[in-house]
């Protein structure tokens, strides 16, 4: 086995400047205010800026208020602090390690070009290594299609990280690799199923385009859920963070179709993690992905037991909040814990982005 020492909270060090394509995608919304100009029809407006990792894979990763400039790490007092939101008090790592030792499913959200949130969900795992869990992991930044060929590569070279970038075809556009490697060789160097997770950006296009039925089928969307509708509160936080997560730019009659895309990645995320009831699993994926209230979560609670169920979100601190408290529902947790890091310097992806449709679109 590889060394599983942890390494957890501590100085974030010098923040970074990091293009946030990988989560967000600035030439997604760069391209935004020529879109109406350009395109009469849903599917391609979808289609002349790829969305399917800037509007359906990365929004919900990310927090509505990431144009604010990134805050020194001392000077926000949340930074490296770690909340139980149940309990409604500080907690540990070792606090969460103890209780993902009795989880069944285990969800660790992230921001997608934080890479303080991939280290330390790398020591987590490591974490649950030690402690004799075998669990399966799942990643989001692999498309359930891609499955067959990570297979392949592991049979052929057992503790190659490289060869999976490359047989799989990684997204290198969307995703970055140098983030994601550590937590691929921990699973290849001890032996854990490696599984690809997500649906695909072509099923993700259609079902945005069109409706999970006819992309799915019938019998397909009733055993995912999706044939039921989210409970009223959820459905508008979903509609809410999605709105957000564009600025509050994107056009209503687009929306419907990107809510539905992502319920759809959220039950067949789901629905992998339950082939490994066995074994146990842990789901790497954006915070948006793993909340309880419209993620992840939502779909598996419907077939097992909520507690057998641990949710951890990575948070980038916000300059205006400094109360845990202020991060999340009281009410209705969206995690189970939250684990508050510093804020990754990014430009703001906003600036200068306008929708100006000069005639009225279409359905194709």
């Amino acid at each position: 086995m590889t060394d599983t020492n942890p390494e957890y909270i501590g100085k974030s060090g010098q923040t970074k400047t990091s293009g946030y394509s990988q989560s967000f995608g600035f030439n997604i919304l760069s391209c935004g205010q020529n879109l109406f100009r350009k395109t009469k029809s849903i599917m391609k407006l979808l289609l002349s800026c790829r969305l399917t990792l800037g509007w359906i894979i990365g929004i919900l990763a990310m927090s509505p208020t990431w144009a604010q400039p990134a805050p020194e790490p001392e000077q926000h007092p949340l930074i490296n602090r770690i909340w139980d939101t149940r309990a409604q008090r500080a907690a540990s790592m070792a606090d969460i390690e103890r209780r993902l030792q009795q989880a069944r499913y285990t969800l660790l959200g992230e921001v997608h070009d934080n890479s303080d949130h991939h280290r330390l969900r790398r020591n987590l795992i490591a974490a649950q290594i030690r402690a004799g869990r075998r669990p399966a992991i799942a990643m989001e930044q692999f498309d359930r299609e891609q499955q067959t060929a990570l297979d392949r590569a592991i049979a052929e070279a057992p503790r190659d990280a490289e060869r999976i970038r490359v047989d799989s075809r990684f997204n290198d556009q969307g995703w970055h690799w140098p983030d994601y490697a550590p937590i691929v060789s921990l699973a290849l160097d001890n032996g854990l199923p490696l599984v690809a997770a997500n649906l695909s950006r072509a099923e993700a296009f259609r079902i945005a385009t069109s409706n999970a039925t006819a992309v799915l089928g019938e019998q397909t969307v009733a055993a995912l859920g999706l044939n039921l509708p989210l409970p009223q509160t959820a459905q508008r936080k979903l509609e809410r963070v999605i709105e957000d997560g564009h600025c509050g730019k994107a056009p209503a009659r687009i929306l419907p179709g990107m809510v539905a895309a992502q319920r759809a990645r959220d039950a067949v995320m789901a629905q992998i993690l339950e082939r490994h009831l066995a074994t146990g699993a842990i789901l790497v994926a954006g915070n948006g992905h793993v909340r309880r209230d419209f993620g992840v979560p939502h779909y598996l609670q419907a077939r097992t037991a909520p507690e057998t169920i641990v949710v951890v979100g990575f948070i980038e601190v916000q300059e205006q909040q400094t109360e845990a408290g202020s991060y999340y529902d009281p009410a209705a947790p969206e995690y189970d814990y939250i684990v508050f890091t510093a804020r990754t310097a990014r430009e703001d992806p906003c600036a200068g982005i306008t929708f100006k449709p000069r005639q009225p679109m279409t359905q194709p």
